[in-house]
């Protein structure tokens, strides 16, 4: 059932960002009647730490700016998880400039007004875009509680027939009961289940971070357990496909807070990754260093291989859902296309970033942030 908020009685959370003093005190002059609360930023470096701070319920941006202006001030409001959907109104200073009201609007602004402001204006497209961002959040809760619903139900039935496959194909290949092609049959039926079953467990985390119902055990740990666990898990798979594994981790990096399942389940989409799209006789390594010496803030934990790479191009979508560079579509091994979109969510969660460098037939290093504390 949707829950839509009464943004028409509502106080409202604004801020106004503008480098002219005088148009932010002349604004909060008209608005002081006005059930808003005003927060002001003379700058985009000061917009982008009040609003991660304080999430405002709208921003309204002005684009001409000395230094960051409101493009770039834009790009890094929606490049940030934790603002990247406060709806952002942008103001130009002439209605005769089409090339910055089509830029804000590719960019991701959801309106525009021109100085000088009228103040009744302003009030009714604030209230407008924030009535559509609650509805469309709302939406998007309700989606992801249902997806999660429908894939939780699918995995129980779907466990229990991998399980008895692969118990099927064990017994037969013991006693040698079946001819080759039967086995073979059986093989694939596995082979299509385990990999239903993975669709189904992506969905339904992905489900769950969307609809906010992730949570972290948090804990004090180190680098070294969480890399530790997932050589436990996958390191027999390098082994059997020729390819190397090279570790560059300092024994005294300080010691993270985080969930040690999901911090191994980042690390191991991404050495899974590695390893289906290295050839037999490549390399990967994983480098752990601090971002500064000698009191790091944050780790910075990069996986690179000798891989087929992906284009350039594409780098800028590799984490969203359902994504997957064109070259890994030419390798016999398939995926979701979902395990970088939720490794991503996991590091954001975690307070971190994630990102991408590769070159075709050269390999590829995915590198994420963890703070450190």
């Amino acid at each position: 059932m949707f829950q839509t908020d009464d943004s028409s009685n509502s106080t409202l959370t604004v801020l106004f960002v503008d480098d002219t003093p005088d148009n932010l005190e002349l604004l909060g002059f008209a608005l002081k009647k006005k059930p808003i609360v005003m927060l002001r930023a003379a700058s985009g470096p000061e917009c982008l730490v009040i609003a991660e701070r304080d999430q405002p319920d709208v921003i309204v941006l002005d684009i001409q700016m000395p230094g960051m202006d409101g493009f770039e001030t834009l790009r890094r409001l929606r490049a940030n998880h934790r603002t990247e959907k406060i709806p952002v109104i942008f103001l130009t200073a002439a209605k005769s400039d089409p090339q910055s009201i089509s830029e804000g609007i590719l960019l991701g602004a959801e309106e525009y007004l021109t100085k000088p402001i009228e103040v009744d204006e302003l009030m009714a497209r604030i209230r407008s875009i924030f009535r559509v961002s609650t509805m469309q959040r709302e939406l998007e809760r309700v989606k992801a509680q249902f997806t999660a619903m429908l894939v939780h139900d699918l995995r129980n039935p779907l466990t229990v027939i991998k399980a008895s496959i692969e118990d099927m194909v064990q017994h037969h290949t013991k006693n040698a009961s079946l001819d080759r092609d039967s086995l073979g049959v059986l093989n694939t039926i596995s082979q299509s289940t385990r990999g239903i079953l993975d669709l189904v467990n992506d969905l339904l985390d992905l489900s769950k971070y969307q609809a906010g119902q992730m949570q972290l055990d948090k804990r004090t740990l180190t680098i070294h357990e969480v890399v530790e666990g997932s050589l436990n898990l996958i390191g027999l798979q390098y082994k059997r496909k020729g390819i190397e594994l090279a570790l560059y981790i300092p024994a005294d990096l300080p010691k993270i807070k985080g969930d040690l399942g999901k911090l191994e389940q980042v690390m191991n989409n991404l050495l899974s990754n590695a390893l289906k799209f290295t050839p037999p006789g490549g390399r990967v390594s994983i480098e752990i260093k601090g971002n500064a010496d000698p009191d790091p803030t944050e780790l910075l934990v990069s996986v690179t291989d000798t891989g087929i790479g992906i284009p350039s191009e594409e780098l800028p979508i590799l984490f969203d859902h359902f994504r997957q560079a064109s070259t890994a579509k030419k390798t016999a091994e398939k995926g979701t296309g979902l395990g970088l979109a939720i490794c991503k969510l996991i590091v954001q969660a975690h307070g971190g970033s994630i990102a991408a460098q590769s070159e075709v037939n050269r390999g590829t290093t995915i590198s994420f942030t963890l703070p450190v504390g």
